[in-house]
């Protein structure tokens, strides 16, 4: 093994070492002899040549193929090929059962249902890490639940070494999901300062730009990333994600494409493509990208496959087509034996599906059905399917029972579950729209402000729930799509005409092929051909 210190500013070679290992030699006692020579040349400080340095074995691994799988991991995982990487790193700990920060990538990489275990095991072996990577793992392993030992885990490191780019595009991303965008780009340009090859922090820098309302820098940081990595899928998806957050749909379609060509089996960038296409109206693309996934490699997408492939037909108002597609995609799931999530979507949807048919005691069956498997599925949740429940029996008129249900969920609510109380304010109000009692409704749906007669709230609503083109809006489905139609009719009320019959037209557009007799339908029909005339 050579290595040589060199000048940084001048590129003068100072010293040379040079360390020739002895036959059958293992090669990481080869590496400390290295680490000897060189912290020798290098002059250092007395406190710093006083320190003792632990072998590098004792800080990775004995193991020099466990070694190989791990550097193999974290090239897979750069590269977002998460799958390899979880492979190679349950190779690298089949090898050395001890492997810290195997375990803590691992921990990342695979399957979620597993994260805290995997991260509890990179705990237990942190002594056999750096120092650097023991408060990595500490600060990681507090994540969300504990905020304060994470910064300050972190900040150790940075203490230590302020240009420890790694450790601050960590912070920056942190305080990007935490959703302080102006601190979390403080962090990330200072990486990219450091760096101006780093490929992740031009990526988190890019989400953080747009979420922080500067779109131009936030193309720019992503086409930059483009630029270092032009044969890489992943920045072509994020620009995708840029672009469709700003309603950019066609622009957002092509990156998406873009990354799917550079990687088939890069199944999220073929679900935004697909749910892309529905949005802009190109229904067999769309239905292409959805078959794909149903018969992709990977269990999750085959299953979410399916499902997407009967969304997309309530999307367009097909309501019986979408009842075929899940029906037949339950068999599927039996003959693949998918994971029970995969089905429990699907009964979801069949109630959902109902309900828009305007037929409130077939989806309360669907959906007591589907409660029935998930308390199967999850015995231990308790929580999830009620607010749901009290909603569908309101739409069949029991009120009684739908106010026993939200009393239920209001008993049973974690505090520590915010969302939990969330669902049951909206729940109350769903229940209290269903009774016709549209002031004590709240402020959770745009038609109540229609009711009151308060157009200009009414309008806010709907156009911010139209604004939204991620994947959210194919969950929404149906209920996304009539709000085209519930703004025509906000329009109208307005007097503002011309802009009522664009959502008129858009809404019967999506709905061209809907399944005949629907009443938004007829009524929309009806309300733009007046327009029209009137006009």
């Amino acid at each position: 093994l050579t290595s040589d210190i060199s000048d940084a500013e001048t590129g003068d070679i100072i010293a040379s070492q040079r360390i020739t290992a002895d036959a059958g030699e293992d090669v990481f006692a080869v590496v400390d002899r290295l680490s000897a020579q060189i912290k020798e040349d290098l002059s250092l400080p007395a406190a710093a040549m006083a320190e003792k340095d632990k072998p590098v074995a004792d800080v990775t691994t004995h193991s020099p193929e466990a070694y190989r799988y791990y550097m193999e991991g974290l090239d897979y995982e750069n590269r977002f090929f998460e799958k390899q990487a979880a492979e190679s790193y349950k190779k690298a700990i089949e090898l050395d059962s001890t492997f810290a920060m195997a375990y803590f990538h691992l921990a990342y990489v695979g399957h979620w249902e597993h994260k805290e275990e995997r991260m509890a095991k990179a705990v237990e072996y942190s002594d056999k890490a750096s120092w650097k990577e023991k408060h990595y793992i500490r600060a990681s392993a507090a994540g969300w639940e504990d905020t304060t030992t994470f910064f300050k885990e972190l900040r150790k490191i940075i203490a230590r070494d302020p240009e420890d780019k790694e450790v601050l595009t960590r912070i920056g991303a942190e305080y990007y999901g935490a959703g302080h965008y102006d601190v979390a780009i403080r962090y990330l340009e200072r990486a990219i300062e450091i760096d101006p090859l780093y490929k992740s922090a031009y990526n988190s820098l890019a989400y953080a730009y747009h979420s922080a309302g500067n779109p131009d820098k936030a193309v720019w940081a992503i086409n930059k990333y483009i630029d270092l990595a032009p044969g890489e899928h992943n920045p072509y998806d994020t620009r995708g994600d840029l672009y469709r957050d700003d309603g950019r749909l066609e622009e957002a379609a092509e990156s998406y494409a873009k990354a799917n060509t550079i990687r088939q089996d890069w199944w999220e960038s073929l679900f935004k493509l697909g749910y892309t296409y529905l949005y802009l109206g190109e229904y067999a693309k769309a239905d292409s990208c959805f078959r794909r996934l149903a018969s992709s490699d990977d269990e999750g997408w085959r299953t979410d496959g399916r499902v997407f492939l009967a969304r997309a037909k309530v999307y367009q108002g097909k309501f019986e087509e979408a009842l075929a597609i899940l029906d037949d995609g339950l068999a599927a799931d039996r003959m693949d034996e998918a994971p029970d999530w995969g089905k429990l979507r699907k009964q979801y949807l069949k109630a959902e599906i109902h309900g828009h048919k305007h037929d409130a005691v077939t989806a309360l069956e669907e959906f007591e059905t589907y409660m029935e498997n998930f308390q199967e599925v999850y015995p231990d949740e308790k929580l999830n399917p009620l607010d749901n429940y009290a909603m569908f029996l309101a739409d069949t008129g029991d009120f009684e029972k739908a106010g026993q249900v939200a009393e239920e969920l209001r008993k049973n609510i974690d505090d520590d579950k915010e969302w939990h109380s969330r669902n049951y304010s909206f729940t109350l109000a769903y229940i209290e729209m269903a009774r016709g009692n549209y002031e004590k409704a709240c402020v959770h749906f745009g038609h109540v402000y229609l009711e009151l007669g308060r157009l200009e709230e009414a309008v806010a609503s709907l156009e911010e729930a139209l604004s939204v083109y991620h994947g959210g809006r194919i969950w929404g489905g149906a209920v996304v799509v009539k709000a085209y139609y519930l703004l025509g009719m906000c329009y109208e009320e307005s007097g503002w005409n011309k802009r009522a019959i664009e959502q008129y037209e858009t809404f019967l557009d999506i709905w061209k092929d809907a399944d005949p007799d629907l009443p938004e339908v007829e009524d929309a029909r009806l309300r733009l051909a007046g327009l029209k005339a009137e006009t």
